[in-house]
This record gives C-alpha cells, structure tokens and sequence, in this order.
C-alpha cells in the first residue's frame, strides 16, 4: 500500500497556519510583558525614592544628578554613577554638567547599578531644585533640607505641568491665595517609558527622538517646554500615557514621573529638631 506525502503547497499551507498561531500568541503576549515591565519599574522607582528619604534625612540634603552620558571605564571611575557636585557646591560648580545628562547618582545613594534602570533597561533621570533655570531653590548644598534656620528652602521649586490639562501641578491652582512655592518639586524623577525616547541608556547613549519636541522633551529639556502646543518654561511634563505605541508624532507621551517637595522630605525627620544625622 502506498503512502502519500505532503505536497509543497499543503506544506506552505501548514507553516502560514503555524506563522498566524505564534505571531498572535507574541501579540497578546505584549501588553502582558509592557504591564510586567511597568511594575518593574515602578518598583524600581519605589526604591529610588526611599534612598533619596534616607539620604536627605541623614545629611540634610538631596544628592546631585549623576551624569548619564559617562560610560563606565578607568577614565570615569571616579564620577560614573556618582553625584556631580553637592555639599557645599551647587550642582553645576565647575562640572560642566548639562540638565539633559542628568541620572540618578545610585553609587552616591548606596545602590546597585540595577536600580538606576528601569524596566525597559535605560537609566532614570533625575533632576534637583536649584540646576540651572530649574527653581531658584537649592536643595542639594550643605544643611538646604532643614525645619529652620536661613537655609530652609524659602525659595521656588521646580514645576509640573499636566500633558492632558495643560494645568501646572506645582504649585497647586486649586489653593485658596497666591500657589504656594512650597508644593513645588524638589526633584523629579522620570523614567522614560517603553519609548526610551530621550533616556540615557547602560551604554551611555541618549535615545532619540524621530518626532523631536512635544511633552516628552520636556522632561529632557525643560528650558524649551511646550505642552499642547503652548511654551512653558523650566517646567517638566507629567500625567498620561497619552497615544499609541509606536509613537506617530510628537503628541506621545509615556513618561513615569515621580516628584516630591521640599516641605514633604523635612516632614519625614519626625517633629524633634531639624533633620540632621539620626
């Protein structure tokens, strides 16, 4: 009895169907894969956060940026992952520092390189009250994160602006009187979404843009800040996720951002004295 095999057409018929079959499994695999990568990073986030309380309770200040264009080699072992500048200085002394190259300083915090990394594998930014044009009031210097006493931060802090509204988020418009300076950001912290876009990478390259300016850019360049089309100056965007993926234009916003006040950090000293070393 003969058998009879697969023609070539039956054989092309049997791959397509395997084809459709695994390229719709990865796609409904995606969102659960971005989802799995958005809690990574918001963990991540959660981590930064606390070394940033710990740190500003223990030496009455927040770290400088670290500088994310520098790779890792004997030439930068002395500033790879570390702060630029701080204590007495402010941040920008005599380092030639730019605000778009601004990372978290994990080495300055105690932590692993892991945590200056989001879930998509680039590197947080992080800027501080006090950098050029971003707020007048430094929280980075000697003794800046006190109850009392001349060096309180009695000066403005960095703005948000909301991408959907348009609205600043600091200070808060919706406050009886005059917005209150000190709701305003001390730092922001931004990870840069699945995009990456304008994020430092491990490798020390900065991710571009194919659709430049849009909220996106601000939180990279915050001096030329436009959001719904309008120039806000020195401020970072915050709020969304706002389009599709990948993005279509410059509208797309994915950003995770943390922020928090001046007032918020003293507050976490407890009600004994100014903040100082525990």
């Amino acid at each position: 009895m003969s058998q009879r095999g697969f023609t070539l057409i039956e054989m092309a018929m049997v791959i397509v169907l395997i084809g459709l079959i695994v390229s719709g499994g990865l796609f409904a695999l995606a969102p659960v894969l971005d989802k799995a990568k958005t809690n990574q990073t918001n963990a991540t986030l959660d981590q930064v956060e606390s070394a940033l309380e710990l740190f500003a309770i223990r030496y009455s200040r927040l770290p400088c940026p670290a500088d994310g264009s520098l790779v890792n080699n004997a030439a930068n072992i002395l500033t790879y992952g570390l702060e630029q500048g701080g204590g007495a200085a402010a941040c920008s002394a005599g380092t030639g520092f730019l605000v778009a190259n601004a990372v978290i300083p994990w080495k300055t915090l105690g932590l692993d390189e892991s945590y200056s990394l989001d879930g998509w594998g680039n590197r947080l930014s992080y800027w501080t009250s006090g950098l050029p044009n971003l707020g007048t009031g430094i929280v980075t210097g000697t003794s800046y994160l006190t109850r009392s006493g001349p060096n309180y931060p009695a000066s403005a802090g960095i703005t948000l602006t909301d991408v959907v509204s348009g609205q600043a988020v600091t200070p808060d418009p919706t406050k009886v009187g005059s917005p209150n300076q000190f709701d305003q950001a001390a730092y922001v912290l931004v990870s840069h979404g699945k995009s990456g876009i304008y994020a430092w990478n491990k490798n020390a390259v900065a991710i571009q843009a194919l659709y430049p300016g849009g909220a996106k850019q601000c939180n990279s360049s915050p001096a030329t800040c436009t959001i719904n089309g309008v120039a806000i100056p020195n401020s970072f965007a915050t709020g969304g996720p706002i389009g599709q993926s990948p993005p279509r234009n410059n509208t797309y916003f994915d950003d995770i951002v943390r922020w928090r006040s001046a007032s918020f950090i003293i507050q976490l000293c407890g009600s004994g004295g100014p903040c100082g070393n525990p």
